[in-house]
């Protein structure tokens, strides 16, 4: 539903997203025309930055000077979902239960509450709004009962009349292009290493190969639809720890040094939003052939 409502309706509106103690607001205009999905985000806090998407392509828009803090796609809004959630499917993994029906953003809303059958991820909960099924709010909770992520909704405008115009960007500065299909978006190009364990539902989204400037040779994005984390191989250096923490929010990191089959050390990091028990687990299972 959350999906089909993103592509039906465009919205503009102000939200604010906190990860752990950090808090801040932005500006979002999303609408999909064509099938093909368009939005621009601005910061509200901080330098001004933006980010435009559409379709496959990105946008970043930041002051001379200042890097684009990316070196790959950005993630999408927190409260625009990815387009290829099975909802039907997650229910081998996930229980679904109606929490309360409330107000967000001035809107009528119910929040739902998503929970791992097997406690191997976050709780998360969505308010969503009842007249279109788009998203308003989402929150990430820890095992502890604690809000690790929110983003909500202050301010919502559905289907504004001139959306076209509401898309432009409206600051100048330094432009950084994406291109999403720079992970490539396959199922069936695991190379040399490999986790031999993922938590259920979770597959293998995308690729990309870093160059000569990155510090990793390849990394692999997983997903289950809610949640995702991505893998980074790298060489060994004299700078690389093995380390287990939080990120920030909901997300985590785990470094672990593997070996192949025929002696070489690997460094091998996981970034993503999962507990640190599952990261640890997902990383230390990954191995590698020659």
């Amino acid at each position: 539903m959350l999906d089909e409502a993103r592509m039906k309706n465009s919205f503009t509106g102000t939200f604010i997203h906190r990860r752990g103690d950090n808090m801040s607001s932005y500006l979002i205009v999303h609408g999909a025309q064509d099938g093909v999905m368009h939005e621009r985000l601005k910061s509200l806090d901080g330098s001004p930055r933006e980010i435009l998407r559409d379709g496959e392509s990105v946008t970043c828009i930041h002051p001379e000077g200042e890097g684009s803090r990316w070196d790959q796609v950005p993630p999408l809004t927190p409260l625009v979902p990815a387009d290829d959630v099975n909802w039907e499917r997650l229910q081998a993994w996930f229980e679904y239960n109606i929490l309360t029906y409330s107000r967000i953003a001035g809107r009528k809303a119910v929040v739902v509450e998503v929970r791992s059958k097997f406690q191997d991820r976050f709780v998360r909960r969505y308010g969503v709004d009842l007249e279109t099924g788009l998203l308003l709010k989402t929150e990430i909770i820890g095992p502890n009962g604690r809000s690790l992520e929110l983003a909500q909704f202050s301010q919502v405008s559905i289907n504004p009349a001139n959306l076209d115009e509401l898309l432009k960007p409206t600051i100048e500065g330094k432009q950084s292009i994406f291109e999403r299909d720079h992970w490539e978006k396959k199922k069936s190009f695991q190379g040399n290493w490999r986790p031999d364990w993922l938590p259920g539902g979770f597959e293998l989204r995308g690729k990309m190969i870093g160059d000569e400037s990155k510090a990793y040779i390849e990394a692999y994005t997983y997903s289950d639809g809610l949640s995702s984390f991505s893998l980074f191989r790298e060489e060994i250096g004299s700078q690389f720890v093995e380390m287990e923490g939080r990120g920030g929010g909901a997300t985590v990191a785990v470094s672990r040094v593997i070996k192949s089959t025929n002696g070489e050390l690997w460094g091998i990091t996981l970034v993503g939003e999962i507990p640190v028990e599952t990261a640890k687990r997902v990383a230390s299972s990954v191995t590698m052939l020659n």
